[in-house]
């Protein structure tokens, strides 16, 4: 299973960054999109549709839904701010959701309606928010690399934590393997890699450091909380995993989870950073 997952990382990643640096934002658009089709038709098993017929066509609603912000970004990318931060008033819902019902099968989320809405308002909006910050910068995507490497490394720091450190169960109805040690080591690994890349390639200083810290600390605290949704979805429909379409890894779903919470949030800070006048 590690082999696996590792030969799949290393063929992924490359295609990936090779995608990033060299094709525009609407190719970059089209690729994301075939992975937000597989990552909606994931979901329609998670939101309790079963026959294929009725998967396929939310499936399609949903990704011709955030096809449509996608087109606007390519037009204006000013004009999906708006819904940059209605998904961050989202997040902060599904925060409140998973602090007031521990348990999996309780809260408005747990529901089918609640379910079925979700994937509209977890899959639209990650799917835009890589493009905006393609989009900022065609030259040198170095803001989505950065985004990508800080949830990849929030999510290893956390699991060596917390296999490390790890005593105190962080949401144990819905995730019993993470652990409050683990959550913390996280976010020390990004507060340092936020610092770093900050200071070498983004040259800021003083309070801009200070803020650009912080956000990337809270996108990676935003990130838990996208993996904790998931989490609860899956445990809801009596699944390990999303699905099987990447060897070793499951479903698409299972690798974008943290993404889909930590990139809205990573955008619409990067916003307000470049209004703040800090």
């Amino acid at each position: 299973m590690l082999s696996r997952r590792i030969l799949t990382a290393l063929v992924l990643i490359p295609l990936l960054l090779a995608a990033l640096f060299y094709l525009p934002t609407f190719w970059i658009a089209l690729l994301f999109g075939v992975f937000i089709l597989a990552a909606a038709w994931e979901w329609s098993a998670l939101a309790g549709i079963g026959a294929a017929g009725a998967r396929w066509l939310y499936a399609v609603s949903l990704t011709a839904f955030g096809g449509l912000a996608v087109f606007a970004l390519l037009r204006n990318p000013a004009s999906t701010v708006p819904l940059m931060l209605a998904a961050v008033l989202w997040w902060l819902w599904v925060l409140v959701e998973l602090l007031w019902h521990p348990q999996p099968d309780r809260g408005w989320l747990a529901t089918r309606a609640g379910r079925r809405v979700s994937g509209f308002c977890v899959l639209a909006p990650a799917w835009v928010a890589p493009l905006y910050l393609h989009a900022a910068d065609q030259g040198s995507p170095a803001l989505l690399v950065f985004l990508f490497i800080l949830v990849w490394i929030a999510d290893t720091a956390a699991y060596f934590s917390g296999w490390a450190f790890g005593r105190h169960k962080l949401a144990p109805r819905i995730s019993p393997g993470k652990t409050v040690e683990g959550a913390l080591g996280g976010l020390g690994a990004v507060a340092l890699l936020a610092y770093a890349c900050g200071s070498l390639i983004w040259r800021l200083e003083g309070a801009l450091l200070a803020v650009w810290i912080a956000l990337a600390v809270v996108t990676a605290a935003f990130s838990i909380v996208g993996d904790l949704a998931e989490s609860k979805f899956k445990r809801i429909a009596g699944v390990k995993n999303s699905g099987q379409l990447l060897p070793g890894h499951g479903g698409v779903l299972d690798r974008i989870d943290a993404f889909t919470a930590a990139a809205p949030v990573f955008v619409a800070g990067w916003v307000f950073l470049l209004n703040s006048g800090i």
